[in-house]
């Protein structure tokens, strides 16, 4: 049991305000996906909004099925980099503060 509830109050409220931080970090960073060795890029904010799609004119002879697969997969290549640069930020506060149980997902 918490001996102190204050000074866990106060060290919850500094752990989710950097949370916050880290949120809007993420945010403002952009990620990219490349699938056919660069012939499709997806550009992706922290957020999930799609900035940008390129396709190799090269591959405009292709059917639609396998264009469409190609921006998939590079759309999901940018959503794994996303994810792993959260992590990976989120990470960074949260070892050795958080009570036994708890996670930074917990805080929003």
């Amino acid at each position: 049991m918490q001996k102190n509830p204050g000074k866990m109050i106060t060290m919850l409220a500094g752990l989710q305000q950097r949370v916050s931080v880290i949120q809007k970090e993420i945010a403002a960073e952009i990620f990219e996906g490349r699938a056919s060795n660069g012939l499709v890029i997806l550009r992706v904010t922290g957020k999930g909004e799609f900035l940008s799609v390129f396709i190799d004119p090269s591959l405009l002879s292709e059917d639609a099925d396998t264009i469409g697969a190609l921006v998939i997969a590079a759309g999901n290549q940018a959503h794994q980099s996303k994810e792993a640069f959260s992590k990976a930020k989120l990470a960074t506060i949260s070892s050795g503060l958080l009570p036994l149980g708890m996670k930074v997902s917990d805080f929003g």
